[in-house]
């Protein structure tokens, strides 16, 4: 799957915060101000992991894909792994295939592969490479200034009405914020490149949550600004390592026939409601 480099789209853009944004460290011990600190770089910026924005894209589109299969459908797996339930290639199924497939490298990555669900096969697995790569956000420069917000919460016994845990502070970013967002997916087939791009589509329209506290109106953000470019062939891939061009843009027109791919993707596999 890697050991050619065929292609690569990049997103760029911001990341806004439409509300208060929290993806914080845990309580710690040391002197901040507050119980429950936002993640900072070695600067004492704010920033967000990349595994955080890309854990939430993998969730939401998850959720999507499995709409496309009836409730209780046995081959739910084939689409997407079950969050609370059984993976969709467990370890018995992954023992039998190297079993099967000893002295054969490259048959046994295909063989995974094929057998893992269209989310895995895309955003990765414990045994499967991701295609998609996201970079930590760092918060915009030149418009941050030290600007944290701190509030106060409690958590709420439900069955007896009283506090369970609390009070306690916790460091909020303030809506506003904006973060440098950077993607990339080498080796994309067309219908990964469109359920990719549906998920980036999503992320425009402020669908997708991030962080902690969400339930209290926290973490709802938006990409803007964004920008994808493909970079196809190997001649066009040399001449992007080497600075001289962005690649091809693209625009919803383009990706079109990607989002085509995809349904047909799931039609392939048995989606009943594609």
């Amino acid at each position: 799957m890697f050991d050619t480099l065929q292609s690569r789209l990049t997103i760029t853009g911001y990341l806004a915060a439409d509300s208060a944004l929290r993806i914080g460290t845990g309580r710690v011990s040391a002197l901040t101000g507050t119980e429950l600190p936002v993640i900072r770089d070695a600067h004492g910026y704010p920033f967000i992991p990349g595994s955080s924005l890309k854990g939430a894209l993998r969730s939401y589109l998850e959720s999507l894909v499995r709409g496309q299969v009836s409730p209780g459908a046995e081959d739910m797996n084939r689409f997407a792994c079950d969050p609370t339930g059984s993976e969709c290639l467990d370890a018995d199924q992954r023992q039998v295939l190297k079993n099967k497939y000893q002295n054969d490298d490259a048959g046994l990555a295909e063989a995974i592969t094929e057998k893992s669900c269209l989310i895995c096969q895309t955003f990765g697995s414990p045994w499967l490479a991701s295609l998609v790569r996201v970079r930590d956000l760092p918060v915009v420069a030149g418009e941050w200034f030290d600007q944290f917000d701190v509030r106060d919460g409690v958590a709420i016994d439900r069955d007896k009405g009283t506090v369970a845990v609390g009070p306690y502070d916790y460091e909020v970013v303030p809506a506003g914020t904006r973060f440098a967002l950077y993607i990339t997916a080498d080796n994309l087939s067309d219908w990964q490149r469109g359920l990719l791009w549906l998920g980036l589509r999503a992320l425009e329209r402020g669908d997708v949550a991030l962080g902690g506290f969400t339930s209290r109106g926290l973490g709802w953000i938006r990409v803007v600004e964004s920008q994808a470019h493909l970079v196809d062939g190997a001649t066009a891939l040399m001449d992007m390592l080497g600075g001289a061009v962005a690649g091809e843009k693209v625009d919803d027109e383009r990706a079109k026939s990607w989002v085509a791919a995809f349904r047909a993707k799931l039609n392939g596999k048995g989606a009943h409601h594609a």
